[in-house]
């Protein structure tokens, strides 16, 4: 029942069962034996994610831009590099950047997207009849 009345729009406080949905739309895991410290997503960062938007998705959205900027700031980084014998290879942080920011692309979208139980509505015009 939460998850769907946040996903619809509905503001609700943060709690311990939503910070638990939006990570798991951020493919954001908890060590086990670890805290919210030991991910990219403290829960206080959560917390102001869902404060900040209009719904889980909006959230979302954001955390996933949130972590494209993470990684475009490493993309300078050195490819590969040699010491002695051993050699060093980066993985392509391009393609994790494009990924990312596919992913807030996506969630934008269901932001904007009417909840699935949302009902239509329509007018009429209803005339009386002239009664003598």
């Amino acid at each position: 029942m939460l998850g769907s009345l946040w996903r619809g729009g509905l503001h609700v406080t943060p709690s311990k069962e939503v910070r638990e949905e939006l990570r798991e739309l951020l493919d954001e895991e908890i060590p086990k034996g670890g805290t919210d410290k030991d991910t990219a997503f403290t829960d206080a960062r959560l917390d102001r994610l869902i404060q900040s938007a209009s719904n889980l998705y909006a959230a979302a959205a954001e955390g996933w831009r949130r972590k494209a900027a993470k990684i475009q700031k490493r993309l300078g980084d050195i490819a590969s590099y040699t010491t002695g014998a051993e050699q060093y290879e980066r993985v392509d942080l391009s393609k994790a950047l494009a990924a990312a920011l596919k992913m807030a692309e996506t969630f934008d979208g269901m932001a904007q997207a009417p909840p699935s139980n949302a009902a239509g509505s329509f007018m009429l015009s209803v005339k009386r009849p002239e009664v003598f």
